[in-house]
C-alpha cells in the first residue's frame, strides 16, 4: 500500500528501576568534580574571601568566555542553565554554608577580643573610674547580671474565662496603686 516510515522514537534505558541507588561520585571536597570554571562561577556566585558574590550574569561573563556580541536574554538563559546543574548547586550550597560557619566564627572571636579588651579596662587602676565602672557595666550586662525581665513559661490550660478574670485582677490592682 503506501512506504510508512517507522516514526517511533528511539528510547534509551537510563534505569533499570530496580531500586538501586547510583553509584555517584560522593566527595568531601567541595567542587570536585567541577571543572575550574564552574568552580570559579560558584565561588563568584557566593563571594569568597569577604566579596560579594556576583549575580549569575556577572559570574557567567567572569569564568567563561563571552563575546560582546550576545544578547543579554541569551546570556541569562545560559547563566541559569549552568546554575540549575545538580553539582553546580550542591557546591554553592556548601559555599554558602561554609562561608556562613566561617562568619560565625568570625563573630564569637571579635566578641572574646572585645570582652578580653573592656576586662582589662576594667582592672586597670591607670583608667578612669567612669570607664572602669562602665566596662563592668558591660560585662555584667554580657553575662546578663542586669536582666530585669523573668520570663515565666506557665504551660497549664486555661479557659478564656479565666484569663478575663486574671487580667481582670491584674488591672484593678494596678489601677489601685
Amino acid at each position: 500500500m503506501s512506504d510508512k516510515k517507522d516514526n517511533k522514537p528511539k528510547l534509551k534505558l537510563v534505569s533499570n528501576n530496580n531500586g538501586e541507588r547510583s553509584k555517584a561520585k560522593t566527595s568531601k571536597v567541595i567542587g570536585a568534580d567541577l571543572t575550574s570554571k564552574q568552580m570559579g562561577f560558584c565561588r563568584d556566585i557566593v563571594g569568597i574571601n569577604g566579596a560579594i558574590g556576583m549575580t549569575l550574569v556577572d559570574a557567567y561573563r567572569n569564568n567563561y568566555n563571552v563575546s560582546k556580541d550576545i544578547k543579554p536574554n541569551s546570556l541569562r538563559a545560559m547563566s541559569s542553565k549552568l546554575r540549575a546543574d545538580v553539582n553546580i548547586t550542591l557546591t554553592i550550597n556548601k559555599l554558602l554554608e561554609h562561608k556562613e560557619q566561617l562568619s560565625r566564627a568570625n563573630m564569637v572571636k571579635r566578641s572574646d577580643v572585645i570582652l578580653d579588651k573592656i576586662e582589662k579596662m576594667a582592672d586597670d587602676v591607670n583608667v578612669a573610674d567612669q570607664v572602669r565602672l562602665r566596662g563592668l557595666e558591660l560585662l555584667g550586662k554580657h553575662h546578663g547580671l542586669f536582666t530585669d525581665v523573668i520570663k515565666v513559661d506557665d504551660a497549664r490550660e486555661k479557659t478564656s474565662d479565666e484569663i478575663q478574670d486574671e487580667l481582670v485582677t491584674r488591672l484593678n490592682s494596678l489601677l489601685n496603686k
